[in-house]
């Protein structure tokens, strides 16, 4: 199984708390937001993940520390971590084909500014499976 996350936007509608740290990057309860992500698929998955691919953005924003933390994710979880790139901001569709490398086989595709609690199976027969959260007033959630 291979876990692939796109991240390389800058987070523009998180500011202030974004102006210096990348959105998926910005600590929760001492923890980067892509740190908690990853570690909560990985218990929903229960079975081990052979690849974990981060698709950064500008490697001025994305930088050679953050490479290293996130290669850093990957090994404590017996992960290889692989890590492309978006040059351009041309949406997340294109963010996932930058990494059209590691889409063979098996991968759940989690996008690293999104936090998850779930307590389910994940359906190995399913061509794909999409994880949604009803919310009884959606018109409430403005940006």
């Amino acid at each position: 199984m291979k876990i692939i996350v796109p991240m390389a936007g800058r987070g523009s509608r998180l500011r202030p708390h974004s102006l210096t740290v990348p959105k998926p990057l910005i600590p929760v309860a001492g923890q980067p937001i892509v740190h908690r992500l990853v570690k909560d698929i990985v218990k929903v998955l229960n079975q081990p993940i052979e690849e974990i691919a981060f698709v950064l953005g500008d490697p001025a924003w994305f930088g050679d520390d953050v490479v290293s933390s996130l290669q850093e994710l990957a090994r404590s979880l017996g992960a290889k971590a692989s890590i492309y790139r978006q040059d351009q901001p041309l949406g997340t569709g294109h963010a996932i084909m930058c990494a059209k490398a590691s889409l063979l086989g098996p991968a759940v595709i989690a996008y690293a500014d999104t936090l998850i609690r779930a307590n389910f199976n994940l359906d190995s027969e399913a061509d794909a499976v999409i994880w949604v959260k009803q919310v009884d007033q959606p018109k409430l959630m403005v940006w």
